[in-house]
């Protein structure tokens, strides 16, 4: 526990956001009450299934980040898989917002504010690591 204390406000913005996103997960995201009876789908519906294997990935590999293990990813640098798996997250997660928009229960929104701030989060650390984020370059139409 304390050497989750001691990590950096960015990492801990990341992991405390996406174990707080994986809870809130499984709560209704869109819910319907008639009377005393209720009933709900949760994100892991449709397209947010994506945006729930995502936040796992980006748990997982905060974790292999922790431990300090090494690896080997090719031409992307572990602060590029850092920044970009809770990007994909963010989208992932506005695009089940929108899809799922029909009887929007309050969960959806709390999701949405969590995959902001693991971004956020994420984005802030790669920028104090000095992380370069690809950019494809144009094509030409000559």
């Amino acid at each position: 526990m304390d050497k989750l204390v001691k990590l950096p406000r960015e990492t801990q913005a990341v992991i405390g956001g996406s174990v707080l996103y994986l809870i809130f997960s499984f709560l209704d995201w869109q819910q319907v009450s008639i009377g005393p009876i209720s009933a709900g789908a949760s994100e892991w519906h449709g397209v947010g299934i994506i945006a729930g294997l995502l936040v796992i990935a980006v748990l997982v590999w905060e974790a292999v980040r922790l431990m300090g293990m090494k690896v080997e990813l090719g031409p992307v640098t572990p602060g590029q898989l850092s920044a970009v798996l809770p990007l994909l997250l963010l989208l992932f997660t506005i695009i089940t917002f929108f899809s799922h928009s029909t009887a929007r229960h309050w969960p959806a929104w709390i999701g949405l504010i969590l995959s902001i701030v693991i971004a956020a989060g994420a984005l802030m650390r790669a920028k104090g690591e000095d992380v370069h984020l690809p950019v494809p370059k144009p094509t030409s139409t000559e």
